[in-house]
């Protein structure tokens, strides 16, 4: 659904941040070539970089 909606809006997937809270499809995500970040108050299961809050997002850019 990812790369449908960038393709849609004419973005290259290196030029996208996917945020989910499911980091198995965070990792899904990086392996088609977005950028990503599972977002998690506990502990990660998948080796994929993690926020705590949204919030963290703004230090990215």
């Amino acid at each position: 659904m990812y790369y449908h909606a960038s393709a849609a809006l004419e973005l290259a997937p290196e030029q996208c941040l996917f945020v989910d809270d499911d980091p198995a499809l965070v990792a899904a995500a990086i392996g088609l070539g977005y950028a990503g970040r599972a977002v998690c108050r506990g502990s990660v299961t998948a080796d994929v970089p993690s926020i705590a809050s949204l919030a963290e997002l703004l230090d990215l850019f």
